[in-house]
């Protein structure tokens, strides 16, 4: 919408977006009688689960791989004091933990060391491990349902101090990672921080005792498994079949849910595989002579590498390279020394035509450990439409990839933006980013972007209320989106990202939230909204918060959006005759002179290596 004043894009979000807004399948593992029994004429096909995979850790640590799953190590080849009980993955699939009954911690790939309870006199063994969501920390549980918590893993409540009927097997933790379950053998359920109960087994006779357990995808149900393989199932998690009625080789150990939540697979300490519902088959170890039996499961899924995105501006025009200013007089400013914003360039009130500057630009961004340029798109035709085939060009030239961000410009629509995405893949943009997606309902959007293939599509969802309700997440799931981002950096804490993450996961969709290092429009829009800087604490709170929470990617607000301050392009200390001086990054980070004025990119990079590193 090219006759606002863009710099409000804060206060205008919140206003719009107020307004707006079982049949079993046996598949593998048992013999084929039982399989034609179990899997009905004309059962649905399950979707493409490909890229899953699960490993399987004997007692000896002894680790086994199948599907997508990759092998990083074992403690198979070491003398271990305890045998390992169980394991856990990292959300990318790129690492995993082993924990042992006295509480010792193997970590293998990206998987890091937080600490163990291996030399802590125990009252109970250990007999469960799980992982938080952004792999920063991990809870160990004892029999007795002592917790013990390490890295940003939250002690949440435990039974330690409670006389039990029967002993803790198992535990998981909720999407967010704010709190967790605990289950006992005769299926009694202790949930803790935000983990709701569903129901239990502890008062109903058992034919063996409860040997697993497992969240649903949504964190709003669960499962358990006994050891003959008979699956209970709570809130929303859905039956798709058990091995009850089967008379198995080797008792059933471990429960995992696909991650559609679309099925699940048993695993027995043989490493027989049981998969059900849209569960994969890949393989087991039911034929092997194993030197320990199987202890432990877990699944993964491929998942894009921890990439970093950042929104960018080519809005910018100047009088000497364009004959007119643009963006840089917005608020009744009179550039070039006298700009719309609170912070004065580096590079001066520069033009978005000038292929100089889009270099410079694209090197400070692949400096800042970037990877993805989100530019700004106002419709075809506009002045930043216009300028898109040199962002292009010149991200091409540094190896960085370029998406759209695709703003709420005047008589946009669900057909429009078809349309509009039409047009940009064939300048070869595959990732958009919709601004506002709200506007419109998901009923609207489903059979356009079902549509779709080889793109991705990121809903911006809001306001903070519904974002944190889980509310939004369930729009653009229904809507059909990949994934979801926030870009306002004023309206959440760094708290919030663990409960945007975990209602995104919930929903199947990809977490892309928004860090920022403020947020300051006085010069542009006259808005009295600041988010201080607070000399970079402020960024790196926000980028710690949403590392925790486990994001598949990061986006950065902004770039250059000078008319709100968020940007981290780098300023300088100027001040005009009148006796005003624009704020800058002097003392941020401890640093000054040259080196602050580019302290947020050195920042960003820092943060994008952990983010790479899975730290």
């Amino acid at each position: 919408m090219q006759g606002r004043a863009e710099g409000g894009r804060v206060a205008a979000t919140r206003r719009r977006l107020a307004a707006a807004l079982m049949v079993p399948a046996l598949t593998a593992g048992v013999l084929a009688a039982f399989m034609a029994r179990a899997t009905p004429a004309g059962a649905a096909v399950a979707p493409d689960q490909s890229a899953t995979g699960y490993w399987m850790a004997a007692a000896d640590g002894g680790i086994f791989t199948f599907g997508a799953a990759r092998f990083f190590g074992s403690t198979g080849a070491l003398r271990l004091v305890s045998p390992v009980i169980g394991m856990a993955a990292t959300r990318r699939g790129d690492g995993y933990w082993l924990a042992a009954a006295d509480g010792g911690v193997f970590s293998f790939g990206n998987a890091a060391f937080h600490g163990s309870a291996g030399g802590v006199p125990l009252k109970a063994p250990v007999v469960g491990v799980a992982a938080t969501p952004g792999g920063q920390g991990y809870w160990l549980v004892a029999s007795d349902g002592g917790i013990f918590s390490f890295g940003d893993a939250g002690f949440r409540g435990s039974t330690g101090a409670i006389r039990l009927n029967r002993p803790i097997v198992a535990m998981a933790a909720t999407p967010s990672g704010k709190g967790y379950w605990l289950v006992a053998s005769d299926g009694g359920i202790f949930s803790f921080g935000d983990a709701s109960f569903f129901g239990s087994t502890g008062s109903v006779k058992l034919n063996q005792p409860i040997v697993g357990f497992a969240p649903s995808a949504s964190g709003r149900g669960y499962y358990l498994v006994a050891s003959d393989g008979g699956v209970f199932t709570f809130g929303d998690a859905t039956f798709r079949g058990s091995t009850g009625a089967v008379h198995l080789n080797k008792p059933v150990v471990a429960l995992a849910p696909t991650p559609t939540g679309g099925g699940y697979w048993l695993v027995a300490s043989d490493g027989g595989i049981f998969a059900f519902g849209d569960a994969p088959f890949f393989g087991s170890t039911g034929s092997l002579r194993l030197a320990r039996p199987i202890n432990g499961m877990a699944v993964t899924r491929a998942h894009p590498g921890p990439e970093v995105a950042a929104f960018f501006y080519p809005w910018y025009a100047s009088m000497p390279v364009d004959g007119v200013w643009r963006h840089w007089d917005q608020g009744g400013h009179n550039p070039p020394d006298d700009v719309g914003s609170d912070y004065y360039p580096v590079r001066g009130a520069y033009s978005s035509s000038d292929a100089a500057v889009l270099d410079g630009q694209m090197q400070d961004l692949v400096a800042a450990g970037v990877d993805t340029v989100v530019t700004s798109w106002w419709g075809r035709g506009s002045f930043e439409d216009l300028k898109l085939a040199g962002v292009e060009q010149a991200a091409a030239a540094h190896g960085l990839k370029v998406a759209a961000h695709v703003e709420p410009y005047g008589g946009r629509t669900v057909s429009t933006i078809a349309q509009d995405m039409a047009y940009l893949r064939a300048t070869g943009i595959s990732d958009f980013y919709v601004y506002l997606a709200p506007q419109y309902p998901a009923s609207d959007w489903a059979p356009f972007l079902a549509s779709l293939n080889g793109v991705r599509v990121f809903a911006h969802v809001g306001p903070d209320n519904q974002v944190r309700s889980g509310s939004s997440a369930a729009f653009a799931r229904a809507a059909g989106f990949t994934g979801m981002y926030t870009y306002d950096v004023v309206a959440y804490s760094p708290a919030d990202y663990a409960t945007i993450c975990g209602t995104a996961r919930a929903n199947q969709l990809l977490c892309a939230p928004s860090v920022g290092p403020g947020f300051s429009a006085l010069r542009a829009t006259g808005s009295s909204t600041v988010r201080p800087r607070n000399s970079g604490q402020t960024y790196d709170a926000l980028w710690n918060g949403a590392l925790q929470g486990g994001p598949d990617l990061v986006t950065v607000t902004s770039y250059n959006e000078w008319h709100e301050g968020t940007q981290i392009e780098p300023a300088q200390p100027k001040c005009l005759p009148s006796g005003f001086c624009y704020a800058n990054y002097e003392g941020d980070y401890a640093l000054s002179g040259p080196a602050a004025s580019t302290a947020y990119l050195q920042r960003t990079r820092f943060w994008a290596d952990r983010f790479r590193a899975g730290s």
